[in-house]
């Protein structure tokens, strides 16, 4: 993950802590020109100001909302995680099955090697 995809997670992050908990909250376009860490002073400033604001409404006795947040878009790529080793466990159990001594084997067994 480079440091403009960091950032752009960070920010998405961000966001939805600040929807979530009605905290009016924009994100300005960047305008760094160069490799980005995925930490600026831009960056920096709007992650005090959105803590200001969670702070203020935590002191008022307002419950803070961070449900779902980390239900982002890495959401997709764990699906796919998870889908990538079904099919190589899949992969694995067809190739475990040709070796003929183990043909006879009980599935449960099978469940063991992979």
């Amino acid at each position: 993950m480079n440091g403009r995809e960091k950032c752009e997670l960070i920010n998405q992050i961000r966001q939805k802590i600040a929807d979530n908990n009605n905290i009016d909250f924009v994100i300005y376009d960047c305008t760094f020109d160069g490799e980005c860490t995925g930490r600026c002073a831009k960056s920096d400033s709007e992650l005090n100001y959105l803590e200001r604001e969670l702070e203020k409404r935590q002191n008022e006795g307002v419950k803070l909302n961070i449900n779902g947040v980390f239900a982002l878009d890495i959401e997709d790529k764990t699906i796919e995680t998870q889908q990538d080793k079904s099919i190589k466990r899949q992969e694995k159990l067809e190739k475990l099955m040709e070796n003929p001594e183990l043909s006879d084997l009980p599935p449960r067994y099978m469940d063991m090697l992979l």
